[in-house]
């Protein structure tokens, strides 16, 4: 599963998520079993890239383009770091925005 975070400085596990409007990187995650980090990226460009899911800190995000890509999108609680956006989908405890 690839899940895409918008962030604001790279930061590895510890970058914060943010909004696509405030996002200066987007972090990159795929996730194995368990959910596992297998291998995390950052890029400051996501045209062209393929993700499952996007993550915001706000359900008012500017999505249309994420949905476009047939991605769906996880609401984070402001503050979040990587490590615990991953443990929160882990639990199941990040709310999907329709």
């Amino acid at each position: 599963m690839r899940i895409m975070v918008p962030v604001r400085s790279a930061e590895g596990e510890e970058s914060v998520v943010t909004t696509l409007k405030g996002a200066k990187l987007f972090a990159l995650l795929d996730l194995g079993e368990g959910m596992r980090i297998e291998n995390l990226e950052f890029v400051d460009n996501i045209d062209n890239i393929f993700f499952d899911y996007i993550v915001t800190p706000d359900k008012e995000d500017e999505l249309d383009s994420a949905f476009e890509l047939g991605a769906r999108a996880l609401l984070a609680m402001p503050g979040m770091d990587i490590e615990q956006i991953v443990e929160a989908m882990m639990f199941r405890e990040l709310d999907e925005i329709a």
